[in-house]
Order: C-alpha cells, then sequence, then structure tokens
C-alpha cells in the first residue's frame, strides 16, 4: 500500500475534490454508522476533506443535521461544493476547525472522524478526545475510522507499508496504537464501546461520554 493519494478535481468543477478512496469506503461505513447513531440531531464530522462523505451520509440519514469541518480553506471550498451540487438540505455550511485546537461548537449529539488519525499529529487526536468529551452528552457517540495498531495483533503488510510511507512523508504522521487512544480516552471520560472490523485492514472505534 502506498502513501495517502493525491486529491483528484472532480469532473466538471475545479473546486470540488475528489477522493477515490471514498466511493470504496462510504457505503460500509454508512451500515456501521447506522448501528451507531442517534435518530435524530446534530452529527459534527471532524476532518471532513473533500466533503463527499458527509453529502452522502446526509442522504442516507435525512433525520440528522450534519455539520462539516476541516482546517484546511481549500477543503472548505470542497466541501461547500459537494453540498451546493448534491443540494442536501441537513448539511450546514462548513466550519473551520482545527481538531488539536478549541472547538468553536457547544453541542453534538455525535461525533465523526474518517481517516484523520493517521495523518495528523498526534495533538490532533488529543483535541479530538478532548473536545468531544466536551461537546457530546451521555452515551452519544465519538466514531473514529481508519488504519490503526494494536500491540497484540501482528500488523497486516499493507498497513506496514502505509505506516512507513506516512512517517517518511511527515515524523509527526503514522498508524496510531488503540490501545494509546483508549487510554487517553479515558482520562477525559470517554469509555470505549466497541472495535469494529472494517474492510482492508481498517478499524471503527466506538467511544462513549460516561
Amino acid at each position: 500500500m502506498s502513501g495517502p493519494q493525491p486529491f483528484v478535481f472532480a469532473a466538471g468543477a475545479e473546486i470540488k475534490r475528489h477522493a477515490p478512496a471514498t466511493e470504496r469506503n462510504r457505503d460500509v461505513i454508512a451500515e456501521t454508522l447506522m448501528k451507531v447513531l442517534p435518530a435524530q440531531g446534530m452529527v459534527l464530522e471532524i476532518a471532513s476533506g473533500t466533503g463527499e462523505h458527509v453529502v452522502h451520509f446526509a442522504q442516507i440519514f435525512p433525520g440528522l443535521t450534519w455539520q462539516p469541518s476541516d482546517p484546511d480553506p481549500i477543503a472548505l471550498a470542497s466541501i461547500n461544493a459537494w453540498r451546493a451540487d448534491c443540494a442536501v438540505p441537513n448539511v450546514r455550511p462548513t466550519m473551520l476547525l482545527d481538531a488539536s485546537t478549541d472547538w468553536p461548537i457547544a453541542q453534538a449529539n455525535a461525533v465523526v472522524c474518517i481517516n484523520m488519525v493517521h495523518i495528523s499529529p498526534w495533538a490532533a487526536t488529543i483535541g479530538l478526545l478532548r473536545n468531544a468529551a466536551g461537546i457530546l452528552p451521555p452515551s452519544a457517540p465519538l466514531f473514529i475510522y481508519g488504519p490503526f495498531r494494536q500491540y497484540d495483533i501482528p500488523l497486516a503488510e499493507g498497513n506496514a507499508a502505509f505506516d512507513t510511507a506516512l512517517r517518511q512523508q511527515n515524523p509527526e504522521w503514522g498508524l496510531r496504537y488503540v490501545e494509546d487512544i483508549v487510554t487517553e480516552a479515558r482520562d477525559v471520560g470517554l469509555m470505549l464501546d466497541q472495535i469494529i472490523p472494517m474492510p482492508s485492514n481498517n478499524l471503527s472505534l466506538i467511544f462513549r461520554f460516561r
């Protein structure tokens, strides 16, 4: 497995970016979210990237309001372009948000973070956990998806190569140990509820605020 693939522009719209992996994983992620998300309320997505996930999920979960966010202004423009093109009424305008800093939002009924933890500094994961604990009501979910390490499970060959490529690209990146995330989560009142195996050696981690 190679390193992170560059975004490509969506056909006919220079501002819209497309992540090829999105089409491969969005439906299986949605199937998992069906078992995790509340029926109603507001879902904050951290590191929304191109915006393709959030508009897809908004169509599948019309009873939820989706708040996309990203620290990259170029990503924000792409998210808003996908939002306008798909005309999904339950997606809010994007929010400029860095996971590692204090979040400009008071409350959410769920927090979703897809493929951020391994391509950001560890401080972003710490901020994700700390801020999620501050805005989630009791039993509300924090959903984290991506490739991870586990101390008692050998790392798959593809994920090992991916981890090496990430660290060569940026020493602050790389696959994180689930156990380290669980420890940090526990310190802010988030408890691991489930670890769900996903295709291509990915995992879904579901935390809930106790």
